[in-house]
This record gives C-alpha cells, sequence and structure tokens, in this order.
C-alpha cells in the first residue's frame, strides 16, 4: 500500500529541530520499507509503497517539494477521448508549482495524489490535497512539528502521542454517519479536505486556504446546457478518464453489478490500454433477486473475462470486525468482506493491480438530485413553458402532482429545504439514546467547502455523492506493506466530477428519465436492455440471515460494549432488538450493523487497544 509521513516546521527553532530528528530517527525505525523522498529546510518527506505504475514519487529538483501518488496532464479538450499522459516536472512545470504555492496544480494536472512545496526564496511551505482523490491526508502535531500522514496506524507507531476520540463527533456519527460537518474524528487529527492547501510562512505561523471546492472551480459558471453538447462532453471526458487510468495497471478487475454506472464503465474498459481487464459480480446464495443477467449481458458487451463470485450471508463472520485495522473514522464492516475476502482473492488470480468501480455515478449522473431539477431551473431560468413540462415529468417520476413539484420548487429557493432528511435519520436511529437525538435536531450542517454560501447548497452536496466522507483507502484487512490492489473511481476523479458539475440537474434529466444524459451519451458503450432498465436487482434478507447467524456476535459486542456501557445507545431497547423470539420493535437491522461499525471503531480508541507508549 501508498502510504507516506511528511514533516513541516521552522527551521530556526531549535527545539522544532530537534523534535524533527527525533521523528526522523522514529520513522527510520519503521522498517527498510520507508525512504526519505525530500529533506530540505523545514520539511521532510517519507513514502513506503510506492510502485511504477500508478502510485508513485515525483521529486522535484532543488528541494522545491514532492508529489505523492498519480498524476495526469490536464487535457481540456471535450470533443473527443484523448489519453491523459502522466505527469512530467520540467523546470517551466517546477516553476509554476512553486510560484503558485501548488494552486497551478488543481488547474494542469489531475490524480489522486498529496503535494509537499517549498519555496526557497521566502521559506513558505506548504501540504495540498488534491480535490477528489481518495489517497487520505491527515495532519497531527508534536511539539511544534506538523506531522502530515495518510494511514492512522503509521503515526502511531512513532510512539509519540496518544490520539482520543472528539466526543461531538462520536454523538453526530451515532445519528447520522454524516460527514457533512466540520467535527473532526479524533481531537488531535485534523483532516486535510480536498482542494486545501495547508500554507506555513517563515515564521512558522500557518494557514488553510482552498483552492478548490465543488462551486468554485475554474469553469464553475461555464454550464453546458446543450444536451447534444453535455452529452459529447460527457462521453469524452468519461472515456478519457477511464483510459488514463487504465493505461497504468498491467492488468484490472472491474466491480460490475450489471447497473447504468458500473456498465459505463465496462464499456469505457472495453478498448482502454491495458494489459488485462476482467470483471467480477458477487451475488447472494438463494437470494430471491439477481444481478447477474444484467452484468452478464455488460462483461459479454464488453468482451472481457467475467467471474460470478458466490457470497452466503451464513458464511460471513462478523469477528473479523475484530481484526480490522485501526481507521480515523468508522468503516462499514460489511464492505470490508467485499474488499478483503472476494477482491483480494480475485486481484491475487489475476494479478491485478486496480480494482475499477462504477462509484458516484448516482451522484454524479443526478439520480440522487431528481427533485432539485426544477428549483435549479428556475433559479437559472425564471417562469418558461419549459419550467412547467420539467416539473411534469419530475412529478412523474417521482410520484406526486405537478403542482407539488412546482411549490417545492418555489420554496426551496427561498429557504434552506431539501438538506438531510431529519425526521427520517431520527426514525432511523431509534437505539440512540435521546439526548443525542435531542442535540442532533439543532445541530449546524456545514462543510468548509461551502463556508460563506448566503444558502445551504443541497443540490451541489447530493451531486458529489461521498467525496465529503472518509476515504477507504486503507479498509482491507491485510498487513500494510501488502502489495494490494489500488482503489480506482473514474466517476469520481477531478475532471469527471467538475464536466458533471457544469451539466445542471434539468440536462441530465434528458428527456424525463432517471441519467436520462448518461444513457444518451454511452449508447454504444452499453447494451441496449441495461439502457433502458429503470430499476435495480436487490437482495432482501441478506441483513436478516446475516443477523440471526451472528446474533451471539452480536449480542456480545453491543451490549457489553464501549456505546451502551456509556449511555449512548438505548440498553433496554437493544436487549429487546438482540433477543432471540418474535418483537414488537421497530428497529431497521441497519441501525444495528451500523452501530455495530462505530463500537469496533470506538474500542479502539476508547479502550485503548491500537495505542501506543507516548515518547
Amino acid at each position: 500500500m501508498l502510504r507516506y509521513l511528511g514533516l513541516v516546521w521552522d527551521p530556526t527553532n531549535p527545539q522544532q529541530q530537534e523534535t524533527a530528528r527525533l521523528i526522523g530517527a522514529r520513522v527510520a525505525q519503521l522498517g527498510p520499507a520507508w525512504a526519505r523522498e525530500l529533506d530540505t529546510p523545514g520539511m521532510q518527506v517519507f513514502c513506503a509503497g510506492a510502485r511504477s505504475d500508478s502510485s508513485q514519487v515525483h521529486r522535484l529538483a532543488d528541494g522545491a517539494g514532492a508529489l505523492i501518488g498519480t498524476l495526469f496532464t490536464r487535457n481540456r479538450d471535450l470533443s473527443a477521448p484523448a489519453l491523459d499522459e502522466p505527469m512530467l516536472f520540467g523546470p517551466a512545470e517546477r516553476h509554476s508549482f512553486v510560484t503558485s504555492r501548488g494552486r497551478w496544480l488543481i488547474d494542469h494536472a489531475w490524480g489522486n495524489y498529496v503535494a509537499f512545496g517549498r519555496d526557497s526564496a521566502d521559506e513558505t511551505r506548504w501540504v495540498l490535497k488534491d480535490p477528489t482523490g481518495p489517497l487520505p491526508c491527515l495532519r497531527t502535531a508534536f511539539h511544534g512539528v506538523s506531522i502530515f500522514f495518510s494511514r492512522v496506524g503509521d503515526c502511531l507507531d512513532l510512539r509519540l502521542q496518544r490520539f482520543t476520540i472528539n466526543e461531538a463527533f462520536l454523538h453526530a456519527h451515532l445519528m447520522a454517519s454524516s460527514s457533512l460537518h466540520e467535527l473532526s474524528p479524533l481531537n488531535e487529527v485534523t483532516p486535510v479536505r480536498g482542494g486545501e492547501c495547508i500554507q506555513f510562512q517563515r515564521d512558522g505561523s500557518s494557514a488553510s486556504h482552498y483552492w478548490w471546492s465543488p462551486i468554485a472551480f475554474d469553469g464553475a459558471g461555464d454550464l453546458i446546457e446543450d444536451p447534444a453538447q453535455a452529452a459529447q462532453a460527457m462521453h469524452s471526458v468519461v472515456k478519457s478518464t477511464v483510459h488514463s487510468m487504465a493505461s497504468r495497471h498491467r492488468s484490472l478487475l472491474l466491480r460490475l453489478s450489471g447497473g447504468l454506472d458500473s456498465s459505463i464503465i465496462a464499456g469505457c474498459l472495453k478498448d482502454a490500454p491495458t494489459g488485462r481487464f476482467s470483471a467480477y459480480t458477487y451475488h447472494s446464495v438463494n437470494g430471491r433477486s439477481d444481478e447477474r443477467p444484467w452484468a452478464r449481458l455488460a462483461a459479454q458487451h464488453a468482451g472481457c473475462e467475467h467471474t460470478e463470485y458466490p457470497l452466503s450471508p451464513l458464511e460471513l463472520d462478523l469477528s473479523i470486525g475484530s481484526r480490522m485495522p485501526v481507521s480515523v473514522e468508522p468503516m462499514p464492516l460489511l464492505q470490508l468482506f467485499q474488499r478483503t475476502i472476494i477482491e483480494q482473492d480475485l486481484a491475487a488470480r489475476t494479478g491485478a493491480s486496480g480494482i475499477f468501480s462504477g462509484d458516484g455515478g448516482d451522484s454524479g449522473f443526478c439520480a440522487d438530485s431528481i427533485s432539485h431539477a426544477v428549483p435549479e431551473y428556475l433559479r437559472n431560468h425564471g417562469v418558461t413553458p419549459r419550467l412547467f413540462q420539467l416539473a411534469a415529468q419530475v412529478a412523474l417520476l417521482t410520484q406526486k402532482s405537478t403542482w407539488s413539484v412546482l411549490t417545492t420548487a418555489v420554496r426551496r429557493n427561498f429557504t434552506n429545504e431539501g438538506g438531510i432528511p431529519r425526521e427520517r435519520i431520527l426514525e432511523a436511529s431509534q437505539l440512540v439514546s435521546d439526548h443525542i437525538k435531542q442535540d442532533y435536531r439543532g445541530m449546524h450542517v456545514s462543510h468548509p467547502w461551502f463556508h460563506g454560501q448566503q444558502r445551504t447548497p443541497w443540490d451541489k452536496i447530493r451531486r458529489i455523492g461521498t467525496l465529503t466522507s472518509a476515504s477507504d483507502y486503507y479498509n482491507v484487512a491485510v498487513p500494510a506493506d501488502a502489495d494490494v490492489p489500488e482503489i480506482v473511481s473514474p466517476l469520481y476523479t477531478q475532471p469527471v466530477t467538475e464536466l458533471l458539475l457544469r451539466i445542471p440537474i434539468y440536462v441530465h434529466f434528458n428527456q424525463g428519465r432517471d441519467r436520462g444524459l448518461a444513457r444518451k451519451a454511452f449508447a454504444a458503450e452499453v447494451p441496449e436492455p441495461i439502457l433502458r432498465r429503470l430499476w435495480k436487482d436487490r437482495a432482501p434478507g441478506f441483513h436478516d440471515q446475516i443477523f440471526e447467524r451472528q446474533r451471539a456476535f452480536l449480542t456480545e459486542t453491543l451490549l457489553e460494549g464501549v456505546l451502551a456501557s456509556q449511555g449512548l445507545l438505548k440498553r433496554a431497547l437493544l436487549e429487546e432488538v438482540l433477543a432471540a423470539g418474535p418483537t414488537k420493535n421497530t428497529v431497521y437491522l441497519g441501525e444495528v450493523f451500523r452501530h455495530l461499525d462505530t463500537e469496533l471503531w470506538a474500542r479502539h480508541w476508547m479502550q485503548g487497544a491500537q495505542q501506543r507508549a507516548a515518547a
């Protein structure tokens, strides 16, 4: 796995200089896998797990910086797909990077990277997180030295300090598992957000700047409203991005569900420049619903090898959660099964260095934001005949009246409605203690990306999907130095995200169809039956079977856990839910599994299971 540790300090401060030497020595003790990639006054960068294909280290001449991860040269031609070449740093690129304090990268490159830079002219140093890539960037401090790292386990291995849970975050997470707030999960750790640049001046002071956000990027105001032009641009950018990322892998594996989004990625990979392309579909054994016929269609259309992987809920062992790697935020245990059990097995068989997915399609192609199409059109164009036609189309899809859709649109444009469904979240959090639920009712929902906005841009928030959430980059139960495949989500890359945000929701809703523009744009890449399909097959009863099989583990873990013992969950109701036999409670089983994820995470930090002795 690609990992890094970066140090920034005031080189004129003797105490900080000595502290930096101590930390550097501790990094050396972590093992020979860690290489010092940058050593310049006031800044050092160490890296482990770099590869020659996608996860690289780019060193800039004269100690000007180091960039960790994957970088491509940005191609802004929307007329036809083109392969973006890996970014090379000559004197001109290095100069632009330094003089712009990294901002030049945002407009001229894209990928999955964290950049460390230094300007020797005024001794300014900075750390920049790329806008949308999954490689984490976290920050802590020790005796005045700022430590930037990607994997919290590596920071703990330095044996410098203890990390503690931020109780305000824990309470908010129990309610909504939402990252739409500014609360750090750990008191001593601050996440560096996408597009954020932390700058350090000569005197040691620091400041945060956002070079990018979903509402402020180059071209954000240049909307593409013509459906034909929008479809062509979508096809060009998505296919270019898929091909560019595929070109960095000798072999790749695709998560193929047979839905529209993963089928689009499969179609784009059909002629991608990669050594080997295969796909897999996991399915519930004896499930009442089956996605395999659709996945077979997509795989056959893409001409790739296809594996069908049976997954029985009766074979899943939730106790693997006790062996999950320590993480900054709670991670979904059921997702760990997919990453650890299925994909590690298939990657070993196929030699895949990258695992591609269609994640981000529901949000990016606006399936999740159709209800915001009419308010957005009203803001952009006012009252026109097209407004009433659009309202009728939305009403038909959402099973509401046209009048209701129109009045809701007017109300949303004059209020802050259309955001987090608090009442539904409260209903889905029956096990959470009443005092936490009461606090949640008045909780302010925000994110640094949207500071300064007069109204919370809920339409934009729904369109960026999980980009506000913690990355699951390391959510796999294997040794940190294992050579695991890189998770690649082309629909969450910066070029695709920006392009899709420039296309209004009502244009995405082409011809009144869910993801209508995407269906139009990728008609050649996706089989016709999948283009016509407007539903998804599910596997009902999956959670129920796991619950019945793992009731003893759930009971022991939750009833004897830190959440129940501290009164954060309602013990009496929890006992009723976990007891065998019929019950009248209406607790949704998904809530039980959500709290299991939080319990296993909290145990690491509240019981000190993964803490290290401080220096």
